[in-house]
């Protein structure tokens, strides 16, 4: 990833607000896919852990995977406070997934697909570490000026993000419209 596509850390309390879970719940998100208790979870494009931590309450093993490490920094300090044990964070290449081919049983991508600079080489990865049965739940903002989020012009459209799923063994199952975000969900084959 460009580092202009970053998640800028000054803006790191935006993640944390109590606003975001007005505009952003993670219940409404995360019930779009059953994780269950002996799953093994990615969330690419951890940061905050937003999404982390909740699966943790779920899952038998997560992932947090981020391009940066000071994110990472923050997850970590945040997942001793609340004495998680279930998560292992791992720094991530911009376009490689620092896991095993088929090692997981959901994988988690929200507000990270603008972000990939080589979203067929991402895509590919994802399609790698997903096991065969296995979900991927995409979140990203839609194409239209939403007053906060990244530029519009690096946004992706949702039929631009199912043509680079679709097909190739991944097959879209669902797909719900969010007050500023598009959710897709993808079944591996």
């Amino acid at each position: 990833m460009k580092q202009s596509h970053l998640f800028d850390l000054k803006h790191i309390a935006v993640l944390e607000s109590e606003d975001r879970r007005i505009w952003q719940s993670p219940d409404v998100i995360l019930s779009a896919v059953e994780v269950k208790p002996n799953f093994v979870v990615a969330d690419l494009g951890c940061g905050n852990g937003y999404f982390t931590v909740p699966l943790a309450e779920k899952a038998r093993k997560v992932y947090g995977i981020d391009v940066q490490k000071e994110m990472l920094d923050f997850l970590a300090e945040k997942t001793r406070k609340l004495k998680i044990k279930n998560v292992e964070l791992l720094v991530s290449k911009p376009d490689e997934i620092p896991l095993n081919d088929e090692s997981v049983d959901v994988l988690l991508s929200v507000n990270t697909l603008h972000e990939f600079d080589d979203k067929e080489k991402m895509t590919e990865e994802i399609r790698r570490v997903v096991k065969k049965g296995g979900k991927l739940l995409i979140v990203d903002f839609i194409k239209r000026e939403t007053g906060f989020g990244p530029p519009v012009e690096i946004r992706v459209r949702k039929a631009e993000a199912v043509r680079l799923f679709e097909g190739k063994d991944l097959l879209l199952v669902k797909e719900k419209k969010l007050p500023y975000h598009y959710l897709l969900v993808f079944v591996k084959t």
